[in-house]
C-alpha cells in the first residue's frame, strides 16, 4: 500500500510541512501525535484515498522532516497551522482527523477555524478543557496524565528518552500501547535520535501546561460542525472517563468505541479505523 503513497512539500503560514499524500477528491488532513510522523497514518492514507478523497498527512511543526522552529508551539499556533496548511494545499476546507497530540490540535483548530475546518474527527485525544479538568476532578486520571508533569522538567526527560538511539521514547510508546509495530520502530529511531530532535515535541507538553495553569483554557466555544469521536477502550492514559463530557462541547458528535484496543488506535486496529472513518467521511462530505 506504501506505493500509493507520494511525499511532497508545502509552506505554511511561514513553516515548511513535509508531507505524505494520496487520492483525489474533498481534502482529508491527518494530523499524527506524539513520538510519531505521517507514517502512523500509513494504514489510512491509501484506504482514505481509495475512498475517494485527497489524503494528505502532514509531519508537525517540529517533527520529522517539517521545519523545526524555536517558537510556534502552543495549542493556538498550532490549530492556525492546520488553517494555513489547508490554504496553502489550495482548499478552502477540509476535513481534519487527528490523533494524540494531532487530536488536541483538531479540536482546537475545529474551534478557531469552523469556516476551514467544516468536519473533524479525533482518536483517542481528549478536549484540553475536558482532561484538564478530568485531571483535577480525578486522582486515577491525575496518575495517567503523571508523564505530562515529567515532560514539563528541564532537559532531563529529552536526555533520558533519547538514550541509546531513541530506545526510551519507543518504551513510552509501548507503555501506552502495548506492542509497537516493527515499521514503526524505524521511523521513532530516526524522528528522535537526540535531545535536540525531541525538544520541539516536548514543547507541545510544556506549552499546554503553561496554557492550562494561567487560565488559558476558560474559553471553550461548543462545536456546531460535524464531528466523530472514536475511543479505544484500553487506553491506559487516557481513561474512559474522558469520553462523556465532550457531549457538552460538541453538538453533532458521533462517538464510537473501539474495544480491546490500546491508545494508538489506527495502527492497532487498522482495517476497523479505515472503515469507521471512511464511513463517516462518506456520509459527512457535502
Amino acid at each position: 500500500m506504501l506505493e500509493e503513497i507520494r511525499e511532497s512539500s508545502v509552506v505554511a503560514g511561514g513553516v515548511r510541512f513535509h508531507y505524505a499524500t494520496a487520492g483525489r477528491g474533498p481534502l482529508v488532513l491527518l494530523l499524527h501525535g506524539f513520538p510519531e510522523r505521517w507514517f502512523s497514518w500509513r494504514a489510512q492514507i491509501p484506504a482514505l484515498a481509495r475512498a475517494g478523497f485527497r489524503v494528505v498527512a502532514p509531519d508537525l511543526r517540529g517533527y520529522g522532516l517539517s521545519e523545526h522552529p524555536a517558537t510556534g508551539y502552543t495549542l493556538p499556533a498550532l490549530a492556525d497551522d492546520v488553517a494555513a496548511l489547508i490554504a496553502a494545499l489550495g482548499e478552502d476546507e477540509a476535513a481534519v482527523v487527528g490523533h494524540d497530540w494531532g487530536g488536541a490540535i483538531t479540536w482546537e483548530a475545529a474551534a478557531r477555524h469552523p469556516q476551514r475546518v467544516t468536519r473533524y474527527a479525533v482518536l483517542n485525544c481528549p478536549r484540553a478543557q475536558v482532561l484538564f479538568e478530568e485531571a483535577l476532578a480525578s486522582r486515577e486520571q491525575l496518575a495517567r496524565s503523571g508523564y505530562i508533569l515529567f515532560f514539563n522538567i528541564p532537559w532531563l526527560p529529552e536526555r533520558l528518552l533519547t538514550r541509546d538511539g531513541g530506545e526510551g521514547v519507543l518504551r513510552r510508546m509501548r507503555a501506552m500501547g502495548g506492542a509497537v509495530p516493527p515499521a514503526l520502530v524505524e521511523s521513532v529511531r530516526g524522528t528522535f535520535a537526540s535531545p535536540e530532535t525531541l525538544r520541539p515535541a516536548l514543547a507541545y507538553y510544556r506549552e499546554a501546561a503553561r496554557r492550562a495553569f494561567s487560565g488559558g483554557l476558560r474559553h471553550a466555544p461548543v462545536l456546531r460542525q460535524p464531528g466523530l469521536l472514536v475511543w479505544a477502550e484500553r487506553d491506559v492514559v487516557l481513561g474512559n472517563a474522558l469520553i462523556a463530557p465532550h457531549t457538552r462541547h460538541a453538538l453533532d458528535l458521533e462517538i464510537r468505541r473501539v474495544p480491546d484496543c490500546g491508545h494508538f488506535v489506527q495502527q492497532e486496529q487498522p482495517e476497523t479505523v479505515n472503515r469507521i472513518l471512511a464511513e463517516w467521511l462518506l456520509r459527512r462530505t457535502r
